[in-house]
């Protein structure tokens, strides 16, 4: 039995709704009250006790688990700078205080993640992801449990895209998957250098949009949850709903390219968190009806 560790949180956090968030598609909750997940390459066991964030590996995985939960992010003030945009979001900090954005650590993996978003929902896309990790992974063990790392664009490509399609992920998902990994392996999709601060926003969503089954939203999940462009701000079918309200009813909604564009502008730098409220919050209305 590995040891347990504990990282201290000082803020409002909530591990169990942070994990089913529909950011990050690989955690499973566990009988035993801990949460299994894999973060670049390592087995982890997550719980939450208190004001202490509880974990299981094989190795110190403060430093990850620190920048993945973004505990070193001023929440407070950046909270205060989207609520003091907008009456509706600071209605909504208040009512989701433990709501966070994560930063992933591995942009490959967010990047097939959110290729396999496309017309599915977080059931759909979690098994997605862990069947192409069980097919082309490596196996991992921890206390008896049993995981997968998430396979390298590199191994993909090493593989073909024949095992790809044998997984039947749908919508040509393992032609679109291939073609990344191709491109990144080529060079012409460096994801590391995209999380760069010197690469903007729009230059990283661009990048990100030659690639093959990359669009637009699929291209700012990418850009917000693994590329640290806090600016972005992914539109789907329950942000555009969110959004409505921003609108008179008379009105149509705006194209989704002109919706980011006015919603950065209202929502300023950290628009990727207002959007989290936003989607959060009718994610959560529809799911309860």
């Amino acid at each position: 039995m590995c040891e347990i560790r504990r990282i201290p949180v000082r803020q409002p956090f909530n591990l169990c709704e942070v994990l089913s968030g529909a950011q990050d598609f690989r955690w499973r909750p566990r009988k035993d009250g801990w949460h299994s997940g894999v973060l670049c390459g390592n087995l982890v066991h997550l719980r939450q006790v208190d004001n202490n964030l509880e974990y299981r590996a094989t190795s110190d995985l403060d430093d990850l688990l620190t920048s993945y939960f973004r505990l070193d992010d001023d929440l407070e003030a950046i909270y205060d700078d989207i609520s003091s945009r907008d009456d509706k979001v600071a209605g909504l900090v208040k009512k989701y205080p433990h709501l966070r954005v994560l930063r992933q650590p591995d942009p490959w993996e967010c990047t097939v993640s959110y290729i396999c978003s496309a017309q599915a929902n977080v059931q759909k896309i979690s098994k997605a992801v862990e069947s192409i990790a069980e097919k082309l992974g490596d196996p991992l063990e921890l206390d008896g449990d049993e995981r997968h790392t998430f396979p390298t664009a590199e191994a993909v490509l090493k593989a073909g895209v024949s095992p790809l399609a044998e997984l039947k992920l749908g919508l040509r998902r393992h032609a679109k998957i291939f073609a990344a990994a191709k491109r990144v392996c080529d060079g012409k999709l460096n994801l590391s250098r995209l999380a760069q601060p010197d690469v903007c926003y729009a230059e990283a969503k661009r990048r990100l949009m030659g690639c093959y089954g990359i669009g637009p939203k699929v291209a700012d999940c990418i850009a917000l949850f693994a590329l640290d462009k806090m600016e972005a701000f992914p539109v789907d079918t329950w942000v555009r709903r969110a959004m409505k309200s921003y609108f008179p009813p008379s009105q149509q909604l705006p194209t989704d390219e002109n919706l980011v564009m006015c919603a950065q502008d209202h929502f300023g730098e950290y628009a990727g968190y207002a959007n989290q409220f936003l989607f959060h919050d009718q994610w959560a209305q529809d799911s309860s009806r």
